[in-house]
């Protein structure tokens, strides 16, 4: 654990409870001790030292605050909704990654009746981060349709067989990993770039995702 996230951070006096109270007694740490909090908004973190603790909360006071020098996180990527526990599960090692930002985008083969928890997705990548030290979270937004996300972006290229060897990619497109099914004929029709992954398995779409991530972050 790297720090403690609070919504509050940068405040004079803060205190914890809930999940971040779970994380203080972890970590062992009782009153006099001093602990890195923050907020994952605007760049700090902030020490505070622990003035009183009981069985379910804790009261901190600012001792002094920090810049963290700032990495940008421009990589973006495009992924066809699949069953939720599986988006969940892969969510971690996306923001770990250092992914900027992941665009999840309902597809003719995706299930309908998935419905997406944008706060519990949050707190999956809040917990993410304080294990990593990422000082941000991974933007997350939801398209219903591929022609939704066209109109927020063109420059898309599907991730699918047939497609140019990935090694040619110049950076210049999100690059779109489609559901278990694959993407269906008139989706194809509708992004004609394509660029194929140089596997010779048939890869699960999560192995794929965190699988293109990793060739361009690390």
């Amino acid at each position: 654990m790297k720090f403690i996230y609070n919504s509050s951070a940068g405040g004079d006096f803060i205190e914890i409870d809930g999940d971040g109270f779970s994380h203080l007694k972890a970590l062992r740490l009782g009153q006099g001790k001093r602990v890195d909090v923050r907020n994952l908004r605007d760049g700090y973190s902030y020490i505070y030292e622990i003035t009183s603790i009981d069985k379910r909360k804790a009261l901190l006071e600012l001792v002094f605050k920090s810049l963290i020098l700032p990495v940008e996180h421009k990589f973006e990527l495009a992924w066809a909704v699949v069953e939720l526990s599986v988006i969940e599960k892969s969510l971690p090692s996306l923001n770990e990654l250092g992914v900027g930002r992941l665009n999840l985008v309902y597809c003719e083969f995706s299930q309908r009746n998935i419905k997406i928890n944008l706060e519990r997705l949050e707190r999956i990548l809040i917990s993410s981060s304080q294990q990593c030290g990422r000082n941000s979270i991974m933007e997350i937004a939801i398209f219903n349709s591929i022609d939704e996300l066209l109109t927020y972006k063109q420059n898309i290229a599907l991730i699918d067989f047939g497609g140019v060897n990935l090694n040619e990619y110049e950076g210049d497109k999100i690059l779109f990993v489609g559901p278990e099914g694959g993407f269906s004929q008139k989706e194809r029709e509708k992004i004609l770039t394509k660029f194929a992954l140089n596997s010779p398995y048939i890869l699960r779409s999560n192995s794929a995702i965190i699988g293109v991530a990793s060739r361009f972050l690390i």
